[in-house]
């Protein structure tokens, strides 16, 4: 299946993914640097990084899967998104910049004390390293049945590099590698999908929706109408809440400005608004070019999730499949190392330094989150490993089911008090932990108590339910029973609001003062950008385009030489033109640094 020019792509992507941690490096002066890029980010690279680290190689595996089986269905999972973003936009973005600090937790203790603090930061990590873990042995067992290969060795080795990225290049590598992964991603689906469109058995988008299966155009086989607008629904309001909480601000602190925060948002949207057509194309054509997956990939135990690379196989040219597989790796990459940085980032902001060592220097606080990431690494590769071991001794059903179920219950109640947070001041303290624990009681009993006979009374949820209703019977019923439980005990403590020291109120009242004084209004504060890092971009990806147009040159029909050409020559231009419009910046910052010094 794979070429020589295949294996070639892949090797490259490795060593240049490995490439940017060690020029990265040195970059990180502290902390701040570490974790959140100095603060001096722009919005369309903390906006790109921010999207790579939206989705994983789900989108090209599981989700592949379901709309091979079902069509346009899973476009609800995808727009349910759209509605955060405008909520992030109207007013969320800026209050995130405007927190001022290095880690998000750091906002908490602001906002709920110290207390509220270490809660968080002991919850927090171990849901990180927990997905974390889970995401890992996703993608190694799509990579393991790809190349025939051993799952442990795959799974340590995508995991060292994961690490290694992280460790060494700090928010500064993460930023760098997601914004030159996107071009490539998005490169490669945009030429499967038009090459899957060119096929005469598909013939073009309208020969693709004339030919696709029955079963994509009647949901009633799997589902009712009703359980897919409470599903939209209840995903819409998860997902505003869930990404206007506090913990999700890592992204936004990394920007130069107010206004950037806010711009920041333009590549996501546009990315969950266009994105999901690009990803489906290839999955619908398989539908119509490969009936049978089981046959043809029959070392995975779900077929239907090889959907995308089936009718990546057929239509690519030499060397562009490995050029996916890479793709799908980076979109895995991106969430990961992203989840390194931040774990790291909670342990050392958040514990080592206000409990351990509150006099640290920056120096050791900076050599402390290198080994925290090593740590967090090794941490995730033990658990895919322990995930692996479970799969292959046929123990992973309950123990996965448990950890998975308790992980996204206890989501949303941490969501709840850390979204109101940012808007509604009158609250204690202990606002946050009793908040998080009543919505997990709750949600025990919607998954453990509630079935969906206990809906039948209302129109469209009686009964029989079909499997499909079932699972997105808990998703929604969850949001709307925890949802509210937790919203409504957060708002009741505000009668106790009052009882709270005057330390504590005048600390809230500090913070709230910070979110509506716009960033650059306090004293020391003056807005930047770092020039050395997106000309550092542009040199990358005119490095990686360069390379990817050199395959243009591989024996190929036309249109395979085309592929390359215009796809390595795209990468290359936006190389170029970053490198036009920052190198004399970046000169000049250089410049005007050596003369302070000289000074």
């Amino acid at each position: 299946m794979l070429t020589f020019f295949d294996y070639a792509n892949i090797v490259f992507y490795f060593a240049f993914i490995v490439g940017v941690g060690l020029y990265f490096a040195r970059k990180s002066k502290d902390t701040s640097d570490y974790f959140r890029g100095g603060g001096a980010l722009p919005w369309w690279v903390t906006g790109a990084s921010a999207w790579m680290a939206g989705f994983s190689a789900w989108t090209f595996t599981g989700a592949a899967g379901k709309i091979y089986d079902t069509g346009l269905y899973p476009l609800v999972l995808y727009y349910a998104n759209l509605a955060a973003a405008f909520v992030l936009f109207w007013g969320t973005a800026r209050r995130f910049r405007r927190m001022r600090v290095v880690t998000p937790l750091e906002a908490v203790r602001l906002r709920f004390g110290p207390k509220s603090q270490q809660f968080y930061t002991w919850m927090r990590l171990p849901i990180m390293v927990i997905f974390g873990g889970l995401g890992l042995n996703a993608v190694g067992v799509f990579m393991s049945a790809v190349f025939g290969v051993d799952l442990v060795p795959t799974l340590i080795f995508l995991g060292v590099v994961v690490t290694t990225v992280s460790l060494l290049g700090g928010s500064f590598g993460v930023a760098a590698s997601d914004f030159v992964q996107m071009l490539v991603v998005v490169t490669v689906a945009v030429v499967v999908s038009i090459l899957a469109l060119a096929q005469p058995a598909v013939g073009g988008l309208s020969g693709l929706f004339d030919k696709l299966p029955e079963r994509h155009f009647d949901w009633s086989e799997f589902t009712r109408p009703s359980f897919v607008i409470f599903w939209f629904l209840a995903l819409s309001i998860g997902n505003i809440i869930s990404q206007n909480s506090m913990d999700n601000s890592a992204k936004y602190l990394m920007l130069s400005s107010d206004r950037d925060a806010r711009k920041m948002l333009i590549i996501p949207f546009l990315g969950a608004l266009f994105g999901p057509i690009i990803w489906f194309i290839p999955s619908l054509s398989a539908a119509i070019t490969h009936p049978d997956l089981g046959t043809q990939f029959p070392a995975l135990p779900f077929p239907q999730e090889a959907a995308f690379l089936a009718t990546s196989q057929a239509v690519l040219p030499a060397g562009m499949l490995g050029l996916l597989i890479c793709g799908i790796f980076a979109a895995t990459l991106t969430t990961l190392d992203a989840s390194l940085n931040q774990s790291a980032g909670i342990f050392v902001r958040n514990f080592y330094l206000p409990i351990i060592n509150p006099d640290s220097s920056e120096r050791r606080l900076l050599i402390m989150s290198k080994l925290a990431t090593g740590v967090m690494g090794l941490l995730t590769i033990s658990l895919a490993l322990f995930v692996a071991w479970l799969r292959a001794t046929g123990r992973a059903g309950g123990l996965f089911d448990l950890i998975t179920q308790v992980a996204t219950s206890i989501m949303l109640p941490m969501s709840v008090p850390l979204f109101l947070g940012l808007y509604f001041r009158r609250t204690p303290g202990w606002s946050t932990w009793t908040t998080v624990l009543i919505g997990l009681a709750t949600a025990w009993f919607v998954k453990f108590r509630l079935v969906p006979a206990d809906f039948a009374f209302l129109p469209g949820f009686s009964g029989p339910h079909l499997p499909e209703e079932t699972t997105t019977f808990y998703i929604f019923a969850t949001i709307f029973i925890v949802g509210p439980v937790c919203i409504g005990w957060f708002f009741l403590t505000s009668l106790f609001y009052q009882r709270q020291p005057a330390a504590y109120r005048e600390e809230v009242d500090a913070f709230f003062n910070r979110l509506s004084t716009p960033y650059g209004g306090m004293d020391n504060e003056k807005p930047r950008e770092n020039f050395g890092l997106l000309l550092a971009i542009g040199k990358l990806s005119m490095i990686y385009g360069g390379f990817i147009g050199l395959f243009s040159f591989v024996p190929n029909s036309p249109t395979g030489r085309l592929c390359f050409l215009i796809g390595g020559g795209s990468i290359i231009a936006m190389g170029f033109l970053l490198f036009r419009i920052y190198k004399p910046k970046a000169a000049a910052a250089l410049a005007a640094a050596q003369l302070k010094r000289l000074e």
